[in-house]
Protein backbone atom coordinates (compact mmCIF):
# COMPACT_ATOMS: atom_id res chain seq x y z
CA UNK A 1 0.00 0.00 0.00
CA UNK A 2 1.44 3.45 -1.09
CA UNK A 3 2.09 5.96 2.02
CA UNK A 4 -0.49 8.66 0.45
CA UNK A 5 -3.47 6.02 0.56
CA UNK A 6 -2.34 4.71 3.72
CA UNK A 7 -2.73 8.41 5.03
CA UNK A 8 -5.97 9.52 3.09
CA UNK A 9 -7.32 5.82 4.60
CA UNK A 10 -6.20 6.65 7.96
CA UNK A 11 -8.99 9.45 8.62
CA UNK A 12 -12.15 8.52 10.34
CA UNK A 13 -14.54 10.52 8.12
CA UNK A 14 -12.49 8.77 5.04
CA UNK A 15 -13.50 5.33 6.25
CA UNK A 16 -17.06 6.31 6.94
CA UNK A 17 -17.46 7.72 3.37
CA UNK A 18 -16.08 4.42 1.91
CA UNK A 19 -18.22 2.65 4.25
CA UNK A 20 -21.62 4.95 3.01
CA UNK A 21 -20.37 4.11 -0.53
CA UNK A 22 -20.14 0.58 -0.41
CA UNK A 23 -22.15 -1.19 -3.76
CA UNK A 24 -23.90 2.40 -4.73
CA UNK A 25 -22.91 6.11 -5.98
CA UNK A 26 -24.16 9.46 -3.64
CA UNK A 27 -23.08 13.02 -3.07
CA UNK A 28 -21.41 14.62 -0.68
CA UNK A 29 -24.47 16.37 0.43
CA UNK A 30 -26.57 12.91 0.47
CA UNK A 31 -23.67 11.37 2.75
CA UNK A 32 -23.29 14.46 4.88
CA UNK A 33 -26.72 13.20 5.88
CA UNK A 34 -25.83 9.83 6.79
CA UNK A 35 -22.54 10.60 8.33
CA UNK A 36 -23.48 13.49 10.32
CA UNK A 37 -20.89 16.12 8.89
CA UNK A 38 -21.30 19.47 6.80
CA UNK A 39 -21.58 18.73 3.07
CA UNK A 40 -18.25 20.97 2.47
CA UNK A 41 -16.81 18.69 4.89
CA UNK A 42 -17.34 15.56 3.41
CA UNK A 43 -16.77 16.93 -0.24
CA UNK A 44 -13.22 17.83 1.08
CA UNK A 45 -12.36 14.30 2.09
CA UNK A 46 -14.32 13.07 -0.82
CA UNK A 47 -11.69 14.65 -2.96
CA UNK A 48 -8.80 13.68 -0.96
CA UNK A 49 -10.15 10.20 -1.83
CA UNK A 50 -10.42 10.71 -5.36
CA UNK A 51 -6.87 12.22 -5.55
CA UNK A 52 -5.64 8.92 -3.76
CA UNK A 53 -8.01 6.71 -6.04
CA UNK A 54 -10.36 5.38 -3.84
CA UNK A 55 -13.56 7.30 -5.27
CA UNK A 56 -14.25 8.17 -8.65
CA UNK A 57 -15.93 11.24 -10.07
CA UNK A 58 -19.27 9.38 -11.76
CA UNK A 59 -21.70 12.29 -12.42
CA UNK A 60 -22.17 15.71 -11.81
CA UNK A 61 -25.41 17.73 -12.10
CA UNK A 62 -26.10 20.98 -11.91
CA UNK A 63 -28.01 21.98 -8.67
CA UNK A 64 -29.06 25.76 -7.17
CA UNK A 65 -26.90 27.42 -9.40
CA UNK A 66 -23.92 24.90 -8.46
CA UNK A 67 -22.86 21.38 -9.48
CA UNK A 68 -23.35 18.70 -7.57
CA UNK A 69 -20.85 15.77 -8.02
CA UNK A 70 -21.42 11.50 -7.40
CA UNK A 71 -18.85 9.70 -6.45
CA UNK A 72 -18.52 5.80 -6.47
CA UNK A 73 -15.74 3.60 -4.78
CA UNK A 74 -13.23 2.30 -7.10
CA UNK A 75 -11.90 -1.06 -7.92
CA UNK A 76 -8.26 -0.15 -7.04
CA UNK A 77 -9.33 0.53 -3.69
CA UNK A 78 -10.46 -2.27 -2.71
CA UNK A 79 -7.69 -4.19 -4.62
CA UNK A 80 -5.19 -2.09 -2.02
CA UNK A 81 -6.52 -3.15 0.68
CA UNK A 82 -6.34 -6.69 -0.16
CA UNK A 83 -2.29 -6.31 -0.26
Amino acid sequence: MDTELAQALSHPIRLEILAALTDRVASPVELSAEIGERPGVVSYHANTLVRCGCLELVDSKPKRGGIENFFAITPRCFLNWLD
